[in-house]
């Protein structure tokens, strides 16, 4: 998972990005509010850790800028020294959603990071058997897409990423969180293997206007596969 670090103080950084990356994760990190800001408006992360108090634009600023523009989907976990019950309530009413408190526990660090992970992208699905969208159904169970009842032939990579995609649909999937998801490691090696089963999946199932669900390149970000409300009811794949 790609994250994004808002932390002023550098020994605080330097721990908090140790603990992460010996975890598996990928830090970004950012001295500033501004920063953070343009790092969000610029590429891709998965979630966000934010300090209170920094230079500028503080955490807090930079947070209701995410919800603003960026709606809930973002997860967001406020790191600070501020301790009082109040400081807590106000971050967490700002849509933050969890809160730690200094210094830093390690093992808890990873553990909340890792939950706010799951809940923000359900990957696992163990609940879920059955996707629809549009008319489109991914059965989990049996690793099977179909349009129209007509089912559609998939290698298991393949149907990794689309399950991905369909229980993700209008959220930017970054390409770091993909290939962690599908292949359970970091970019290095698979990064064209991504591109050339995404192009296998999107001519397979045929995603675009015509079908009703389309998948799109998100520019220095990732993918995002979305619903089309106007499209042809008379297609055939």
């Amino acid at each position: 998972m790609r994250i994004l670090l808002l932390e002023d103080d550098n020994a605080q950084a330097e721990l908090i990005q140790a603990t992460l990356e010996h975890a598996g994760h990928t830090i970004v990190n950012a001295r500033e509010g501004a920063e953070a800001i343009r790092i969000v408006e610029q590429s891709s992360v998965d979630l966000l850790i934010l300090d209170w108090i920094v230079p500028g634009i503080s955490g807090m600023d930079v947070l209701g800028w995410v919800r603003e523009r960026m709606g809930r989907a973002l997860p967001v976990l406020f790191l600070s020294a501020r301790a009082r019950e109040e400081e807590m309530v106000t971050a967490l009413q700002a849509g933050a959603d969890d809160y730690i408190v200094k210094p830093i526990r390690r093992r808890e660090l990873v553990a909340r990071v890792e939950a706010l992970w799951r809940r923000a992208y359900p990957e696992d699905g163990r609940n879920v058997t059955r996707l629809v969208v549009g008319r489109y159904v991914v059965d989990l169970r049996q690793r099977m897409v179909s349009f129209d009842n007509q089912e559609i032939e998939l290698t298991p990579k393949e149907f990794d990423i689309a399950s991905v995609l369909f229980r993700n649909v209008g959220r930017i999937m970054s390409r770091e969180l993909l290939f962690r998801l599908i292949w359970g490691r970091g970019i290095d090696g698979v990064s064209r293997s991504l591109d050339t089963h995404i192009y296998r999946l999107r001519n397979k199932l045929k995603l675009g206007e015509v079908t009703g669900v389309r998948l799109r390149s998100v520019y220095t970000h990732g993918y995002r596969l979305e619903a089309v409300e106007d499209h042809s009811d008379d297609c055939d794949l």
